[in-house]
């Protein structure tokens, strides 16, 4: 029994020192970028020393794609569970872009790492082909726009192609709002852009 006990601990330690080298690689590569950020400046923020980082992780790209599919994957997660108590789905296609925009702007270096560093070089994305970070958000953005079809609150729309155009407005939102010094008024233009999601370009009243 004391083993297990021991075992736990032990399990536990990892998991937080795991947690405390993920946040390190968010916060780091959000403030210097993810080419001039290095193993060191990782370990230092994590408070480990730089070998024990690989004892978790294999490199630095390594680090990053799993920080970056970690943090993509557990935020939609809570949006989801934000969003399902909305009745319909063209409801819960306006609020998902709402609350992704505000709950990745709680903290700055978050959105500064989602909305920059995912403008990572070409070399990157042909390194590492497969990886997709945000391949659950634009599907689940297709569901939703699916749903709102066949619910017939919107029309016969290419799901695919909208959902790149809703994505795409968030992370030019998010990268605006993460790069600019001066005020970027960003809830202004979250609300403006989402009556625009959910009611369209036509005016009040016609059909």
């Amino acid at each position: 029994m004391a083993y297990n006990n021991d075992s736990d601990k032990v399990k536990e330690k990892k998991k937080s020192k795991r947690e405390a080298i993920m946040n390190a690689v968010i916060m780091t590569v959000a403030q210097k970028g993810f080419h001039k950020t290095n193993i060191s400046d990782i370990a230092r923020a994590a408070n480990v020393a730089d070998g024990t980082v690989y004892l978790y992780f294999k490199s630095k790209d390594e680090m990053f794609i799993k920080a970056f599919e970690e943090l993509a994957t557990k935020k939609l997660k809570t949006i989801k569970q934000l969003i399902d108590t909305k009745q319909s789905a063209l409801e819960r296609l306006s609020s998902f872009f709402d609350y992704h925009i505000e709950i990745i702007t709680e903290n700055p270096y978050i959105a500064r790492f989602i909305g920059v560093e995912i403008r990572q070089s070409p070399d990157f994305y042909e390194k590492y082909p497969s990886y997709q970070p945000f391949k659950e958000y634009i599907s689940y953005l297709q569901q939703l726009i699916e749903e709102a079809k066949a619910e017939g609150d919107i029309r016969d729309v290419d799901a695919e192609a909208v959902s790149y155009i809703i994505f795409g407005t968030m992370d030019f939102i998010l990268a605006e709002w993460a790069m600019k010094n001066q005020e970027f008024p960003l809830e202004d233009m979250k609300n403006k852009i989402s009556d625009i999601l959910q009611f369209g370009l036509m005016k009040r009243g016609e059909k």
